[in-house]
């Protein structure tokens, strides 16, 4: 009797310890999932961020442009400023649709390092775009926006002119470099490792 009652006792056991390993296994996953969407939010909330900016400054320019449209030393400037613009919001847009698609809990893991990877490989491509495009929308930008906010003739003053233009190109390729390494690149690093790791414990168990 003692013998059937010290098998139904392990068997009970051995039954909550089973449990107890698959209710470990779930929280793992299901934190390593959102630690995943934590870092993949913080690219996408910047994308939102820089796309809401884009069509404000979109709708600025355009106001600008047509305002001083009769004077095509700052009517050229000002189409090209605003079609650079746009290009970087699609470029925006482009990865925020990337970024949501990405389905965190109900994706295999190997499915999500495949999106993230396909998201990593697409990031560096349209980064060097924004990188060929951004000389072309600050110098383009600098003679529409000295009118329109000071009504400021920049033509006039070549010399600002030029350090202008060396002074955005500085700053901006600084801004843009610490915002691909710590916005994008950390934390794209940081989401496939977490998604290694859950590999990991899979082939483990």
């Amino acid at each position: 009797m003692e013998l059937e009652q010290l098998k139904s006792a392990w068997a009970q056991y051995d039954k909550k310890l089973t449990q107890n390993l698959k209710l470990n296994e779930k929280l793992l996953c299901k934190m390593n999932l959102e630690k995943t969407k934590r870092e993949m939010n913080t690219p996408l909330f910047y994308e939102i961020s820089s796309t809401t900016i884009g069509f404000i400054f979109l709708l600025y320019i355009a106001s600008a442009t047509i305002i001083h449209s009769n004077e095509p030393k700052f009517l050229i400037p000002g189409i090209i400023s605003g079609l650079m613009t746009i290009l970087l919001i699609y470029l925006s847009v482009l990865k925020i649709k990337l970024l949501t698609d990405i389905d965190f809990y109900y994706s295999p893991v190997i499915d999500l390092q495949k999106s993230i990877s396909i998201f990593k490989q697409k990031y560096l491509i349209y980064k060097k775009y924004e990188f060929y495009i951004y000389p072309v929308f600050a110098i383009s930008t600098m003679p529409i926006l000295g009118i329109a906010l000071r009504n400021f003739d920049i033509y006039e003053h070549r010399i600002r002119f030029i350090t202008g233009i060396v002074l955005a190109l500085a700053l901006g390729y600084s801004l843009a470099n610490w915002g691909y390494k710590n916005l994008f690149d950390k934390k794209v690093k940081n989401a496939a490792k977490f998604l290694e790791e859950l590999t990991e414990f899979e082939k483990e168990n």
